[in-house]
Parts: C-alpha cells; structure tokens; sequence
C-alpha cells in the first residue's frame, strides 16, 4: 500500500504540479511530406547533398559512393543533426495587461530522408523529427519536449528546395 502511494506521489509531482505552460498548435493544412522527381537517382541525390550542404549530416546509408556505384544505387538514406529555429506553428498564449498575447516557441528539428528509384523517377520521403522548448510560468526555458505534431510545412519546404537544387543542376 505504501509503494502504490508514493509511486502515485511521485506520478503527481512529475506530471500533475508541471509549472510549464501549455503549447498551442495553429491550424494549418498538413502538407504531403514525400514527393517523386522524374530524374535518375544520381541527380537527384545530387540536389538533396546540394539543398543541404549548410546542414550536418550525421548519417548516410551507404556512405561513401564512387561516381560510378551512384549510377547503379537504387536506394538511400540521410540524417541530419539538430538544426535550430523558431517554431512556425507551435506558440504559448499569456495575457499582459488583461491584452492577449502569444510567443511562438523556439525548436530544434533534424530531416530523415529516404530516396527510392520507382518506375519513372526517384521517391523522396522527407520525414522531420521536431522537439520544442517549453517554458516555466516565468518565462524561463524548461527543457525541450517531442513535438505530437512535427510542422508539416519543414518537410514540404525542403522537398521544394531539392526541386528546385535539381532544376538548377538539370542538363
């Protein structure tokens, strides 16, 4: 009986006392968050390197590629490391002065991509792993939680850029 107290205790002070503030989410259309490019796969591998270039990468399946495997790959994966940002959609509401007001959060996000070849093009499924930083009533920073719902909005805006890198480097 003493354990089932404290445990339930312990539960209260973890979860239920949190001092953090809610996150609220805008509603926005969620975004399709994989497209296929009607290009081989080495140019369209080229752009995805292209599009993220400012960004670590922290893992590559495979590797290391020569030119001439490249032409024969079929299939690939990249991660990158945490990229830091402010929050397009996820924001606390507080009140100044009987005034609404809001903050949009500060977050941290990397990409997972996966290329595929399929019949008439390269498949690219851009998936974004999104934490967000909570705050104490105060204002102070309280750690970073995952998001329920990563911004949709990253994934469809990358995939756009690689559209674009591969328009650019296109024959």
């Amino acid at each position: 009986m003493k354990a089932t107290i404290s445990l339930f205790l312990a539960f209260l002070s973890l979860y239920g006392c949190s001092s953090a503030q809610p996150i609220r989410t805008q509603a926005y259309a969620e975004l399709n968050p994989e497209r296929t490019f009607e290009y081989d796969f080495p140019l369209v591998w080229k752009g995805i390197e292209e599009t993220l270039r400012n960004f670590k990468v922290v893992d590559r399946n495979p590797k290391n590629v020569d030119p001439l495997e490249m032409r024969n790959l079929t299939h690939r994966t990249l991660e990158t490391d945490w990229i830091y940002g402010q929050s397009r959609d996820k924001y606390h509401e507080f009140q100044v002065n009987g005034s609404p007001k809001k903050i949009y959060l500060q977050t941290r996000f990397k990409y997972l991509l996966d290329a595929k070849s399929v019949l008439g093009g390269v498949h690219v499924k851009s998936q974004t792993i999104e934490e967000i930083e909570r705050l104490n009533s105060n204002g102070t920073p309280a750690g970073y939680s995952q998001a329920e719902s990563p911004d949709s909005s990253r994934s469809h805006e990358l995939l756009e850029k690689i559209r674009l890198s591969i328009l650019s480097g296109a024959p």
